[in-house]
């Protein structure tokens, strides 16, 4: 298996070297051989098993998360090419998976002639989940169409911020609903939107 595990450790990192295991001639001969690509027979343990569950998990959250925006999957800053390499969610989850099943992950290339922006880095992405799992997002109602024009919202945009037909804050929508469950009439509703600034 390699050094390190994970997504952004998908391959050896530099600074997971210690020099004092390394001989004049280099590699030093305990636990590695001339065909071992620096994998290693040993199990995965405990520890590199719950991080390698953790970055599924949060695999899927990013991908909740950006796919809907158009995001095709992420990209990981890779060690020993000291390039990004652009993965597509399937293939990353794959990755991901099999590295926890087998200890072991397949040869990487990088995509052929990827669009980099439409990939997500990986520690943005996470930053901005965690940001959103703060602010409550997670929490907020499902919009089923839009408050002003009526466009019906597939479940993956039905937490936008935004009505992608005519731009109109969802938040309206959501805020309606909230109210209206907390007891509000419709005309208490409509003013408090109004004192809100949002359109009724």
């Amino acid at each position: 298996m390699p050094e390190t595990v994970g997504p952004e450790r998908l391959s050896v990192a530099d600074d997971d070297f210690d020099d004092e295991r390394f001989d004049d001639e280099g590699f030093e001969d305990e636990g590695l051989d001339d065909d071992a690509d620096g994998f290693s027979d040993e199990p995965l343990d405990e520890h590199e098993t719950a991080m390698i569950r953790q970055d599924l998990h949060d695999l899927a959250d990013f991908e909740a998360t950006f796919r809907p925006e158009g995001y095709r999957g992420v990209a990981v800053w890779c060690h020993d090419c000291a390039e990004e390499h652009y993965y597509p969610w399937d293939m990353l989850r794959e990755n991901l998976q099999l590295l926890l099943d087998t200890g072991e992950t397949p040869v990487h290339e990088p995509a052929y002639a990827p669009e980099p922006d439409r990939y997500v880095q990986w520690e943005y992405a996470r930053g901005y989940v965690d940001a959103l799992r703060d602010a409550g997002v997670q929490e907020r109602l499902d919009v089923a169409a839009c408050h002003r024009c009526g466009f019906p919202l597939p479940e993956a945009l039905g937490q936008g911020n935004f009505c992608p037909r005519c731009g109109n804050p969802l938040l309206a929508g959501r805020l309606t609903v909230a109210l209206q469950e907390a007891g509000l009439t419709g005309d208490e509703v409509l003013q408090v939107l109004r004192r809100a600034g949002l359109p009724g």
